[in-house]
């Protein structure tokens, strides 16, 4: 589905940049609780992503800061959207990386999956969201050994932690 939409920004601490989706189009794309879909913005920046009620009756998709400067997006500007339902098993991409130490740790594999989506999705974004395919393998190992240790309880802030000792231990050896 396709349509235009402004660039602007949420006077908010969590929120900053977003546009509007016509109700219409939002509305045929949720399903029931599942409001996962796949957004390109301008016909280059492609992002899996939710769409949220906008507190008055509408709906907004969040554009993050990033992908802003990458297109040179600026508030109030007009931009191209499309949407597509996104069906993929997470709501995101999981990469070979992940998956491969998740086959490999049957546990930390059957904790991941027991997981809400939401969860599912923190973790993958937490663990792939970097270039370095070394740094993505070390991450999903740390990542999968918090999962198994904290019973399906992830603690990001000690989960950062553990990642910090673990690239200290990668610069040693």
């Amino acid at each position: 589905m396709r349509f235009e939409s402004k660039l602007d920004k949420a006077n908010s601490d969590i929120y900053h940049w977003y546009f509007s989706v016509p109700n219409d189009i939002a509305e045929s794309l949720i399903e029931g609780i599942d409001r996962r879909v796949i957004t390109k913005v301008n016909g280059e920046v492609k992002y899996h992503c939710a769409i949220h009620a906008d507190g008055e009756d509408g709906y907004r998709i969040m554009l993050n800061r990033e992908r802003c400067k990458k297109l040179g997006l600026v508030r109030g500007e007009t931009i191209q959207v499309e949407l597509e339902k996104d069906r993929s098993e997470y709501g995101v991409v999981m990469s070979e990386e992940l998956r491969e130490v998740l086959d490999q740790n049957p546990d930390a594999d059957k904790i991941f999956h027991s997981l809400t989506k939401g969860r599912q999705r923190t973790l993958i974004y937490w663990s792939d969201n970097v270039k370095s395919s070394d740094i993505k393998i070390r991450r999903a190992l740390v990542m999968s050994q918090h999962i198994i240790n904290q019973k399906g309880q992830p603690d990001f802030k000690l989960l950062n932690i553990e990642m910090k000792s673990a690239n200290q231990a990668a610069k040693q050896g």
